[in-house]
């Protein structure tokens, strides 16, 4: 099974996407970091298909981390969506530019995000019976 890493440090939060996997059956394992220093070692270690990426985390915020990830050889092709409160004009703009290839602002459309990740994943599961 494939997995999904979450960067989020807010528990509510985590439980919204833990209980969206289950409604919308995505048939990924989901594992959270809370800090943006955790998560280069877990996605080395774990390589994810996709990172959902909270961006005011404490300490090393989630776009120097995405900036990281990008920069990091062995983490640069991981896709990393933003999943965040900013929603301020420009912001989309420097999410993007951090590396960031999707912009979710919070609260979520439930919908929208969970439409989102079914039709990543399953072209996650395409490319895999391609191969």
């Amino acid at each position: 099974m494939v997995t999904i890493l979450l960067v989020e440090d807010d528990v509510n939060n985590v439980s919204l996407l833990e209980d969206m996997f289950v409604f919308d059956e995505i048939s990924a394992r989901l594992v959270t970091a809370t800090t943006g220093e955790e998560v280069i070692s877990l996605a080395v270690s774990l390589q994810p298909v996709l990172i959902l990426m909270d961006l005011r985390l404490p300490g090393v915020d989630g776009l120097e981390t995405t900036e990281n990830l990008k920069r990091n050889p062995l983490t640069k092709h991981i896709p990393v969506w933003a999943v965040t409160a900013y929603a301020m004009e420009g912001d989309r703009e420097v999410v993007r530019d951090a590396g960031c290839c999707k912009y979710f602002t919070k609260p979520l459309s439930v919908r929208n995000f969970g439409r989102c990740l079914k039709s990543f994943m399953e072209h996650q599961n395409e490319m895999v019976a391609a191969t």
